[in-house]
């Protein structure tokens, strides 16, 4: 394994190389990010060609000429590799982490801004990377849809706050996926199918098309794709429920768009996009058991039905392009785990020598060690949600012409979003398999037995949990962002964005870990909050290959509610109150506020050996205050506060460079220093700790070669990212507060390093006429495994170790397109 140290090193002399044979003219290409030649790239071409981006909203402008940390993802590039899920976006961006644990899982995280995972029931978490298609946003911390990147014009990764022109939740950074506009004059399309196998597992398939049709030539066309796929299952169920690569996953995705332009002043964009995936299974398993292994009693997996509707246009009022647009997004979200081991310890036998399996409590005799048959033996705890999301946004704004000395625009935004969320957790026989008659009855109840609905108020009998969380929410927002051509040479850009922002919550929780003295617990709160987020640069092009610029800008995320912690003398109540008590409160906070922060970033870009090399270079510190932190109490309820500061500070390179009319390389990376600035009790963080779920180090190498061989054109490329490991909280300790002071107490139960990877890819192409071949491999040597570690605590015993998220096992696959 690579050392941290000896990784830092690679990457210094790495820059350094990249900068030396930059000036000779045979430098390297795209950092830990980008790490793919141009779209628009034809063989032959000495030259790197532009590539086009529309990141300011104010219309297309060259990469290059942009004065922000940008890096456009190659589609063509990465759909010959086979890599268009989402989360293999970290693969080409540096200083981006995506953290996935089943399709449509995940989090994104950025530059370092990070506290620690995320949980599926907390609806109050705010995203810190924005994700946009086109000019609507559609993400949701850790459930961001898992839409294949397909027939898009390009992805653009927009690195620090983008607060001014997206708005809330863009406070780290904005990914853009810009999707294929229909062609008013062309008729053309492509249906393409790909087949796989993966080690551990069982064979994928996908099969896609694109189809472009002009009905009125020059005014009317319509674009149409579709996307059915399965992605086959790599980890084993040997529990109850025995399967077999139990976590495959089906996708079917479409997209029809189309475009009027009844005169040449407007054009009319209007589009429908479907989503529905279905995993049979998550891709967590045992540390315990061998690998790609896991326990479960009953079925786990994932499902997501999204649909987006998006209508826009575009008029030339002369002076400005006037810009609307409107969508609304309908979609459902389910999560099923199994977490029996979590509740094991309500059916073992606490030495009343009663007799052990007799269809009532006990189950069975205490282990003393981890025993698979006892394990087997739990209920199945059947760990639902389901998360339905109606989004409605319209924005309208105008965008200046680019002829003069001042370049603007300006916005107004509006958003309401209602969101019902249903947490339930059925577990067969647990009214009468549990210790509740046992120790607590007789209840006051028909027949005097302990009953889930009658007793505990949840949904059903035999159901330890249900909940339910109803979230509306209104935005509305005025911005505006101007650039002032001060001399050819020298811009200035101003922006500002003011907010005004409401919640309205309700939560319902019964059954038994959803109640106190039998009583549900029950949340209504309100908040609100509104405010002004400004950013200033300024940019200098000593030439036409050369700038150099400045930014400060601020970025901001929306509070929220707090879910209920109850409070009480005895109990789980009582322990949650000298939970809080040792934090300083008498009861958890009824909301929670915005956080915010300052970025600055200097940076350049350049053109060098006669535009067949590209340099970016950037550096930025930030100084994030009022953090949203959770607070998790050994209780296990959680709230969220305002709480710390973190300091983050880093370096990230972008280089591309044309070896040759054929050949082109790429080396980057992106070097990041995450820190608390002074203790954080409410995540046991003592100064000076690194944030969670970020590496502090990545490092991309790729090379592209495309050469005309007989009647075809050979496509070649390969890439290497290397990825430093990361801790899932800030130290290893367990913290206690101490007269006001953050104290160590022992070693952290759920400490947990996820090793450095090493991901190698591999394809091959051979373009001819209409039709192209290839095979691809990725993963190639497996040094991409785990991904993300929870370690099991008071209920250990029962659970074969830690629970694992392992990535996709090499992989080795073909493709066949036609063209028409």
């Amino acid at each position: 394994m690579i050392s941290h140290r000896r990784s830092t090193r690679i990457l210094s002399q790495s820059l350094r190389l990249a900068l030396l044979l930059a000036s000779s003219g045979l430098a390297a290409t795209v950092a830990a990010a980008a790490a793919v030649p141009a779209p628009a790239e034809t063989p032959g071409n000495p030259e790197l060609a532009d590539i086009v981006v529309t990141a300011t909203r104010s219309g297309a402008e060259s990469l290059q000429k942009v004065a922000i940390p940008i890096s456009v993802v190659n589609v063509d590039q990465i759909t010959k590799s086979n890599q268009g899920n989402l989360v293999d976006l970290a693969k080409f961006s540096p200083s981006l982490a995506i953290t996935e644990g089943a399709p449509g899982f995940n989090k994104f995280n950025m530059r370092g801004l990070s506290t620690g995972g995320y949980r599926t029931s907390d609806t109050s978490d705010r995203s810190l990377v924005a994700v946009y298609l086109d000019d609507t946003p559609i993400s949701v911390q850790g459930q961001t849809p898992d839409l294949k990147v397909y027939d898009l014009e390009r992805v653009e990764i927009l690195r620090g706050p983008q607060g001014t022109l997206f708005g809330a939740g863009s406070m780290a950074g904005t990914i853009r996926f810009v999707t294929a506009k229909p062609d008013l004059n062309k008729f053309f399309g492509s249906v393409e199918a790909d087949g796989a196998g993966t080690e551990h597992g069982n064979g994928s398939y996908n099969a896609r098309g694109m189809v472009n049709l002009p009905v009125v030539a020059g005014q009317l066309a319509i674009r149409g794709n579709f996307y059915i796929g399965k992605d086959g299952g790599f980890i084993d169920n040997i529990g109850a429920y025995n399967r077999k690569d139990a976590n495959s996953n089906r996708t079917t995705q479409a997209r029809v768009a189309a475009r009027w332009t009844p005169t040449d002043k407007l054009t009319v964009d209007g589009s429908f996009t479907y989503e529905q995936s279905r995993a049979h299974g998550l891709n967590t398993a045992f540390s315990g058991l061998p690998a790609y292994t896991t326990s479960t009693n009953s079925p786990e997996g994932t499902s997501d039905k999204f649909r987006l509707y998006q209508l826009g246009a575009d008029y030339d009022l002369g002076f400005a392009d006037f810009i609307a647009t409107a969508a609304y997004t309908d979609r459902d979200i389910g999560f099923n785990a199994s977490v029996e081991p979590q509740i094991g310890y309500f059916f073992q036998d606490y030495g009343s020598k009663l007799p052990i399996g007799t269809g009532t409590y006990p189950v069975f005799t205490a282990p003393t060690t981890y025993n698979q048959a006892i394990t087997n033996a739990l209920p199945a705890e059947k760990y639902t949600i389901n998360n339905k999301i109606k989004d409605f946004m319209i924005e309208g704004r105008l965008a200046s012409k680019n002829d003069g000395p001042v370049k603007w625009t300006a916005g107004v935004f509006y958003e309401t979003q209602k969101r019902h969320l249903i947490q339930d957790i059925p577990t067969p026989g647990f009214d009468t398999l549990s210790y509740e008659n046992y120790f607590y009855g007789p209840f006051a109840t028909p027949t005097g037995r302990y009953d889930s609905k009658l007793v505990d108020g949840a949904f059903s009998s035999n159901d330890i949990f249900s909940g339910l969380q109803d979230v509306d929410e209104h935005q509305v927002a005025v911005y505006a962002d101007g650039t002032w051509h001060v001399t050819p040479k020298l811009d200035l850009t101003a922006g500002l964005r003011y907010f005004n922002f409401e919640e309205k919550y309700f939560l319902f929780e019964g059954g038994v870990y959803g109640v106190i003295n039998h009583v549900p617990l029950t949340q209504n709160a309100t908040l609100k909050s509104n405010g002004v987020n400004p950013r200033a640069n300024i940019s200098y092009k000593p030439n036409d290959d050369l700038l150099i610029y400045a930014e400060a800008a601020k970025g901001f995320r929306y509070g929220g509610a707090n879910q209920p912690v109850p409070v009480g003398t005895t109990g789980v109540a009582g322990q949650c109150a000298a939970n809080l008590a040792s934090y300083g409160y008498t009861a958890a906070p009824l909301t929670f506020g915005p956080d915010k922060l300052w970025n600055y970033t200097i940076g350049e870009k350049a053109k060098l050996a006669d535009g067949r090399v590209t340099l970016n270079a950037s550096a930025y510190y930030i100084d994030w205050q009022d953090v949203q932190t959770r607070l998790l109490l050994n209780c296990s309820y959680f709230f969220t506060a305002n709480k710390g500061k973190i300091t983050s500070k880093g370096l990230e390179l972008e280089s591309m460079v044309k070896v040759s009319p054929e050949f082109t390389l790429s080396l980057g990376g992106s070097i990041n220093d995450s820190r608390a600035n002074g203790d954080i009790p409410t995540v046991g963080a003592f100064n000076g700790d690194h944030t969670p779920y970020f590496p502090k180090l990545v490092f991309n190498f790729g090379a592209f070669y495309d050469v005309p061989v007989g009647n075809g054109e050979l496509h070649l490329q390969g890439n290497y990212q290397f990825q430093s490991n990361q801790n899932t909280t800030f130290n290893r300790f367990s913290t206690t507060i101490v007269n006001g002071v953050l104290t160590k107490n022992g070693a952290s139960s759920t400490f947990a390093t996820i090793p450095e990877s090493s991901n190698v890819s591999l394809s091959v192409a051979y373009d001819i006429g209409n039709f192209e071949f290839g095979i691809f491999g990725n993963n190639l040597t497996n040094g991409v495994k785990i991904t993300n570690i929870a370690r099991a605590t008071y209920y250990q015993i029962y659970q074969a170790g830690s629970s694992v998220t392992y990535a996709r096992p090499r992989t080795i696959g073909g493709r066949v397109k036609v063209k028409f």
